[in-house]
């Protein structure tokens, strides 16, 4: 008798094993992190290689009234020092009415925007002509945490460029030669929309200048004004629902008997309480019938032999 218990034993402990083991591979998945949203603006950005009348190079890149969410900057004069210019004194680059940039982020959008009125735009070696002359002009971008980000550009009425009144066009840059100082090239509205993103700037200005002025001989490079762009906010994702940690009716824990499952609709369909398929079930149990049989006919066997040599 000790035998049959012992192969029983290892039969109930195979088919609890058999039934245990698919319940570990249905772990809930951890929801994925929040991620905040971006926003920048600047209202005007220089990257210009500058040649004085020595030969020496000096690159001025320069970024004005530059903010990143959440914050704003108001700057209505707006300065930087070019080393070699103007005997060391501040260049004033923005001379405006209203110089505004602003980004805002919270957990349903991302928004960024630039706001000129009544600007000039000048470079080093030309402190009496102004590059650019605005009236107005402004730049906003949105990255809704649900929808389409967005980005709107509003053209100034008026536009000068090296004193010259000018037509920017929409599709192409527009080119202004002015004889004895250079040429500026202007491109108007640049836009960039992604699913989760946007930017914008009002205007892209590349220059190639011999202002022969204030130790400057000559300035190449571009000028960006009214830049914006953001990023949509990411909410954080809810983690899977883990169905085998559910307690039973009975309050017992799951998968010790047949009465704690709920019976499957389908044959392939999980069990509610244990976790475990319904294939996996019955194939526990068939192995569970087969060891056990298989130790009733040794038995049987044993009994019979023992009678016959007591005959």
């Amino acid at each position: 008798m000790s035998v049959l218990r012992t192969v029983a034993a290892s039969a109930l402990a195979a088919s609890a094993l058999a039934v245990a083991l698919p319940t570990s591979a249905h772990a809930a998945d951890a929801g994925a992190s929040a991620k905040p949203g971006k926003a920048s603006a600047v209202t005007a950005e220089l990257a210009l290689d500058v040649t004085l009348l020595n030969a020496v190079k000096v690159p001025v890149n320069v970024a004005l009234n530059k903010v990143e969410s959440p914050a704003q900057r108001d700057g209505a004069m707006l300065t930087a020092t070019v080393d070699g210019v103007d005997n060391g004194k501040p260049v004033n680059l923005v001379k405006a009415q209203v110089g505004k940039s602003v980004t805002k982020v919270d957990d349903k959008q991302a928004t960024a925007s630039v706001q000129l009125v009544g600007a000039d735009v000048h470079v080093p070696g030309l402190p009496l002509t102004t590059l650019l002359g605005l009236d107005a002009m402004s730049t906003e971008v949105t990255c809704p945490v649900n929808g389409q980000p967005t980005a709107k550009v509003t053209s100034p009425v008026k536009l000068t460029v090296l004193g010259k009144s000018v037509t920017v066009g929409l599709n192409s840059p527009t080119h202004v030669d002015v004889p004895a100082i250079g040429t500026v090239d202007v491109e108007f509205s640049k836009k960039t929309v992604t699913s989760s993103t946007a930017a914008a700037s009002a205007l892209e200005v590349q220059v190639s200048i011999n202002p022969l002025n204030l130790n400057v001989a000559k300035v190449d490079g571009k000028v960006t004004v009214a830049a914006v762009s953001c990023e949509k906010p990411v909410p954080a994702a809810a983690p899977a629902t883990d169905t085998s940690a559910t307690p039973s009716p009975s309050g017992t824990a799951p998968g010790t008997t047949g009465q704690n499952r709920t019976a499957p609709k389908e044959s392939g369909e999980e069990l509610a309480y244990t976790g475990s398929t319904g294939t996996a079930a019955m194939a526990a149990g068939g192995f569970t019938l087969l060891v056990a049989g298989g130790a009733a006919v040794w038995m049987t066997r044993r009994r019979r032999a023992a009678h016959a040599r007591q005959r």
